[in-house]
């Protein structure tokens, strides 16, 4: 069951997704983000040949369920302005974001591969001349990024649990840089369940709010949240708003 702890949710009753629901609706973002391990230059090696080879192991063929479940089920309203996705991959999160009218959305990814990838999607969705000027991909780190403007939407999905351990506070440090008061954070954790020692590492709420409490407020969280069959209990979506 979700926890709202601002505002009133939409009562509309979702079916159940499944693998095939989730290829007919739009197309895919990729489970695990590339920023990586930063201070490990076999991570970074990894994570460019993952790419380079296709990124086909995480991808699950859609944007993320659990953030189409927060916006089109319950109707969570983000506020209008720049919008960053870290981490982004293919992408596909970020054209889905695009395609929802925020005035322009920015997606990032250490990973040069997937900032080519996520390139050659919006060809291929034929979004290029429709989304000019609205949605733009950078090959960034998302620790160090300086834009020269804030942003008032920010979203990830996995990002906290491909980083260092030891990045976690530089990454949280990051987000109160990059957003502006009272600006939104969607954050996707995933995954929930153990996977071994390397990345993407294994990851809580509690972790997660140990090092966003200090400049956000949770607004909501969903441990249920719907996602491709066979992920049950292996993803969390909270939304958070910047102090």
């Amino acid at each position: 069951m979700a926890v709202s702890l601002e505002g009133p949710l939409s009562s509309v009753v979702a079916p159940k997704i499944t693998s095939s629901t989730v290829v007919s609706t739009v197309a895919a973002v990729q489970i695990r983000s590339a920023q990586t391990d930063y201070t490990s230059s076999d991570h970074k090696q990894e994570w460019d040949a993952y790419w380079a080879n296709g990124g086909h192991e995480y991808d699950q063929r859609g944007p993320s369920v659990a953030l189409q479940e927060l916006l089109e089920v319950h109707r969570w309203l983000l506020p209008r302005g720049r919008c960053l996705v870290a981490g982004c991959g293919s992408g596909y999160d970020a054209l889905y974001l695009a395609k929802r009218g925020l005035p322009h959305v920015l997606g990032i990814d250490f990973c040069e591969p997937a900032i080519a990838r996520a390139h050659k999607l919006v060809e291929a969705a034929g979004g290029a001349s429709a989304l000019a000027g609205k949605l733009s991909f950078a090959v960034e780190n998302f620790i160090t990024f300086k834009p020269l403007h804030r942003f008032t939407v920010a979203y990830e999905y996995g990002l906290f649990s491909a980083i260092a351990p030891s990045q976690r506070q530089q990454w949280a440090d990051a987000y109160a840089r990059l957003i502006v008061p009272q600006g939104s954070l969607i954050v996707v954790l995933f995954p929930l369940i153990h996977r071994g020692p390397s990345p993407p590492y294994q990851v809580s709420m509690a972790e997660c709010e140990q090092y966003l409490k200090r400049y956000f407020v949770l607004l909501r969280v969903d441990p249920n949240c719907r996602c491709i069959e066979g992920q049950e209990g292996n993803e969390l979506v909270s939304v958070w708003k910047r102090l």
